[in-house]
């Protein structure tokens, strides 16, 4: 989809949506009108690309600030306590920065929806298929996010014509996961296998199976290890491990190794991430360094979420990791929390390091669903069901591995179902490292108290069971992230706010 990143996407984006505060307003000011535009072809494919276009502030910062800091990998040095330390409010921008994105993709996927009848001159049925299916993948995959962090969302799947048809009261959590099973099953179906790079069929978008990986990880999410199961055998054996570092370096983009990612590139602020500049050195070249790698050996230097299950210990009895030297470095730099220590002990994220584009301009794409994440969703959830020596969890969790360098692991050193299980929360934390992925891990283990309390120890804090809930699927304590202030006065048949929050 990289042919459509600059002209056909930011067109489509300002022709639907220009000056609106977000996808509710009704009113499509100082353009072409929307139902004209999408009486075509060619105005559904800039309706189309449109519709991808929130994945690119999302996952530039905002998910980072909320899900990195929220877990034991990152900690914020600089002043972004918020989700740092679990005291995130209402008015938290990065919050609402992520509710209002990830309803902008929903409003633009169901204009999509309510509008392909009316398109008399597609070329074909088979394209009209393709990005119906590519809307209803897209809203399930924003309904996916939505759900995980606030809980029960308003379900709206019709295009808001008017005020009133933005006013819904909020869904419960079971409905959200029934709306988004409901996409994913027609999204699996109208997509393709593949591609074939003609004008609104680009490499990059969202296949039959990048439908199956996501669901397979929606099934993850609420403990459905049979579906877990199924959803991953359909595209086992259709992706590869690559050299780990080519993941997020710019040079496998869109290949087998991944099932989705944002397409970033051009050389806007609007089209780039600034995540090699966020993650990156305090000053080298131009670093904020905004996130840090937690280590313990800083015993709460700099900050108590410096420390307490730290990140860089996990490589301490595996040197021969190969993916340590992707994800952390430490460039030789001073150590700006401790002076008195050495140069070269200070730890950086350079997953996403990039000295190739211009400072704070990285083209590279962010992977969203990998190839090795489904291989472990199955791993996992095959233990679930139950621990064998002889299961196919041992070879999936292998594959892993081996691309990292490591020996195989076998029964012998895994032998019970806990034991495999540790495996399995170590190797995700470490390969998926960074990637927006460990909070909601902790979360749906139910153990984000017991893990962040160990970071907050350092500060004398208690974890804010306050804002947590039982979650009604799995049953496991579920923290919530505040419904931002905004949106009860945008829509007055809301409900309630999460527990907790002032």
């Amino acid at each position: 989809m990289k042919l459509s990143k600059l002209t056909i996407l930011i067109v489509g984006v300002l022709l639907i949506f220009p000056g609106c505060s977000d996808f509710l307003e009704p009113q499509m000011k100082g353009s072409t009108d929307l139902q004209q535009l999408i009486s075509s072809q060619q105005g559904m494919l800039t309706a189309v690309n449109g519709m991808y276009k929130p994945l690119q502030p999302i996952y530039k910062g905002n998910m980072q600030l909320v899900l990195e800091l929220a877990s034991d990998d990152g900690w914020a040095w600089r002043n972004a306590p918020e989700a740092d330390l679990f005291i995130a409010e209402q008015d938290y921008t990065n919050v609402a920065t992520i509710w209002q994105q990830n309803y902008l993709g929903i409003g633009r996927a169901n204009v999509i929806l309510d509008n392909l009848d009316h398109v008399t001159d597609f070329d074909s049925e088979q394209l009209k298929q393709h990005y119906e299916g590519q809307a209803k993948f897209m809203r399930a995959f924003y309904y996916f996010n939505l759900v995980r962090l606030y809980g029960g969302v308003p379900v709206i799947l019709q295009q808001i014509k008017q005020a009133e048809d933005a006013q819904a009261p909020r869904a419960s959590i079971e409905e959200v996961y029934a709306q988004i099973e409901k996409d994913l099953d027609d999204a699996e179906r109208l997509l393709p296998a593949e591609y074939n790079n003609s004008a609104g069929s680009e490499t990059g978008r969202p296949t039959s199976s990048a439908a199956s990986a996501l669901k397979a990880l929606v099934y993850l999410e609420i403990e459905e290890w049979d579906k877990v199961i199924t959803s991953a055998d359909k595209v086992i054996g259709k992706g590869v491990l690559i050299d780990y570092a080519n993941n997020f370096n710019g040079t496998a983009e869109n290949g087998k190794q991944a099932f989705f990612e944002v397409q970033y590139g051009g050389v806007t602020t609007a089209t780039t991430t600034n995540l090699s500049t966020s993650f990156s050195p305090q000053v080298f070249p131009s670093g904020s360094a905004m996130i840090l790698p937690t280590d313990d050996n800083l015993n709460g230097q700099g900050g108590g979420p410096s420390s307490g299950g730290g990140f860089v210990q996990l490589f301490d009895d595996r040197p021969d990791d190969k993916r340590k030297d992707v994800i952390l470095q430490t460039y030789g730099l001073a150590n700006f929390l401790e002076p008195d220590q050495p140069d070269g002990t200070l730890y950086y994220v350079n997953k996403y390091y990039n000295t190739v584009d211009p400072a704070g301009l990285s083209t590279w794409n962010f992977p969203l669903i990998r190839y090795a994440e489904i291989l472990l969703a199955k791993a996992e959830a095959l233990n679930e069901k139950g621990y064998s020596a002889s299961s196919d969890a041992f070879q999936l969790i292998n594959q892993i591995r081996e691309n990292s360098g490591l020996e195989v692991i076998t029964a012998t050193q895994l032998t019970t179902q806990e034991e495999f299980r540790n495996e399995i929360i170590r190797e995700r934390r470490i390969e998926l490292a960074f990637e927006c992925k460990r909070y909601f891990d902790l979360n749906r283990w139910g153990i984000v108290e017991e893990v962040i309390q160990k970071q907050l120890d350092y500060m004398n804090l208690k974890f804010p069971k306050s804002k947590m809930i039982t979650h009604p699927i799995t049953g496991k304590p579920y923290y919530l992230y505040p419904i931002p202030a905004t949106e009860f006065v945008n829509n007055a048949k809301l409900g309630e706010q999460n527990p907790g929050y002032k």
